[in-house]
This record gives structure tokens, C-alpha cells and sequence, in this order.
């Protein structure tokens, strides 16, 4: 029986049990990485870091001193940009308001216009209208008279 179990233990652990082989596996991917790929990355490291310290010691320094000479004249000229932009706008807005005025103006005398010939047209026909009564009123009163002579010569 102790020999059935020992058989089977070590018929087990040559199933089930991969650590030796997956140990070894880790080390020697591990090696291939740090040889491979680690020299790689140090020399980016260590390109990135001679940047930085380079970008310290002179680049970043002479951006200050610029910057802080040109600082002085951006101000005014930017207020004198201010300045001219508010001048265009002002400009187009009078523009503007002058083509609303002109196209008011326009569409007012385009009124009147219509509004003159309206009352001409009116005019026309209470001139027409009172020629007609008038014509009407001559013909009444010379039936009148024509009437009126009739009883008088009797």
C-alpha cells in the first residue's frame, strides 16, 4: 500500500506539477528581456534625462531672458491691436446700420411711392364719381325745368 501511494504521488506530481519547468521558463524569459530589451530602454532613459538637464542649463534659461525683454513691448501692442480690431467693428457697424438706414429709407419712399399713387387713383374716381352726379343733377334739374315749364304754360 505505501508503494501504490508513493506510485501515485510521483505519477501526480509528473502530471500536475510544472513548477521546475515553468521556473525555468520565467528565468530564461526573463534573462532575454533584461539582455534584449533592458539596454534598449536605459539608452532611452538616459537620452531623455541628457535632454531635460540640456533644456535646463540653456534652453530654458534664454526662454526666460527672451521672454521676459519681449514682455514689456506685447502690451502696448497688444492694446493698439485691441484698439484697431474695436475700430473695424465700430466701422462695420455703422456700415451696417447705414445699409439698414438706406434700405429703410428705400422700402418708406417705395411706400409712399405706392401710397401718392393710391390716392390719385382715388382722386381719379371721386372725380369720375362727381362728373357722373353732376351729369345726373344737370339731367334732373332739366327734367325739372322741362316739368316746371310745363305747368307755367298752362
Amino acid at each position: 500500500m505505501e508503494r501504490a501511494r508513493r506510485d501515485l504521488s510521483e505519477v501526480y506530481s509528473r502530471l500536475f506539477d510544472h513548477r521546475p519547468v515553468v521556473q525555468a521558463e520565467i528565468r530564461y524569459f526573463v534573462k532575454e528581456f533584461e539582455e534584449k530589451r533592458g539596454f534598449r530602454e536605459q539608452r532611452g532613459l538616459e537620452n531623455v534625462n541628457s535632454t531635460i538637464k540640456e533644456f535646463n542649463t540653456q534652453s530654458f534659461p534664454d526662454a526666460c531672458e527672451d521672454l521676459g525683454s519681449s514682455i514689456p513691448t506685447v502690451l502696448p501692442r497688444l492694446e493698439a491691436a485691441i484698439q484697431i480690431t474695436n475700430r473695424i467693428q465700430q466701422k462695420e457697424q455703422e456700415a451696417d446700420q447705414s445699409d439698414r438706414l438706406q434700405a429703410s429709407r428705400e422700402r418708406r419712399k417705395a411706400e409712399w411711392e405706392a401710397f401718392v399713387k393710391e390716392q390719385h387713383r382715388k382722386a381719379a374716381e371721386v372725380e369720375a364719381d362727381h362728373i357722373k352726379a353732376a351729369e345726373w343733377l344737370k339731367q334732373q334739374y332739366a327734367a325739372m325745368e322741362k316739368d316746371l315749364a310745363k305747368f307755367t304754360t298752362i
